[in-house]
């Protein structure tokens, strides 16, 4: 894998897990070795604030970036870049600008969606939204990836979905079920490898970034 890797998180509606996934790959990683740098462009700054409540992994990672000029935002993932093996960019509810300059600069684009029919439309809008930025680069990025969120335990919905959002035209990774622990350890300021290393939530989370990380070693 080639040093400064750009992943971005994106999707047209709120509460699919964005930010909760942003924040724990970004554990993972570290945890397996690697260098990371957080970018928080969504202006409720969940993540940033996620950070400052401990004094963990993201409180020494995480930055807001400011997205209301594109030159800048591009030139704030460049200086990550070059700072990180990995860059994580968390972008707001909604396909904003931000989101869009986050695919056309992203080497990966994840579209997480949890398992309802309204957040698989968005993330069918979603999934449309940045093959068009693919597009504008030639077809070859970003590479695109849907990652089933917020999934619960023992239904029908959650069952179903990966197979629901591969019909829709892009690979699927492992899925994140919606657990209290990672709840907890967001309200301390830590990530999931950090609060619970032995948990069945972090393992969840490890296998999403062992999925990444054999994507990206193709490259």
């Amino acid at each position: 894998m080639k040093m400064g890797t750009v992943i971005a998180l994106t999707g047209r509606k709120g509460g699919i897990g964005k930010s909760t996934i942003t924040g724990n790959l970004a554990g993972e990683f570290v945890a397996m070795g690697w260098t990371v740098r957080v970018l928080d462009t969504d202006p409720q700054q969940s993540l940033c604030k996620w950070a400052k409540l401990g004094n963990g992994l993201l409180s020494r990672v995480t930055a807001a970036v400011e997205t209301a000029h594109p030159a800048q935002f591009q030139k704030a993932v460049e200086t990550a870049r070059e700072a990180a093996h990995l860059v994580l960019v968390d972008t707001p509810p909604a396909f904003t600008d931000p989101a869009l300059l986050a695919s056309l600069l992203a080497d990966v684009v994840l579209l997480p969606a949890s398992p309802s029919p309204l957040d698989i439309t968005a993330a069918q809008e979603s999934l449309e939204l940045v093959q068009e930025a693919q597009m504008q680069r030639g077809g070859q990025k970003p590479i695109i990836r849907f990652v089933p969120s917020r999934l619960m335990s023992r239904t029908v919905l959650s069952h179903d979905l990966p197979q629901t959002l591969a019909a829709l035209g892009a690979p699927v990774l492992p899925g994140i079920t919606q657990r209290t622990v990672v709840a907890e350890a967001a309200l301390v300021g830590l990530t999931v490898a950090e609060y619970a290393k032995k948990s069945t939530a972090r393992a969840e989370f490890k296998a999403l970034a062992s999925a990444l990380l054999e994507i990206l070693d193709e490259q």
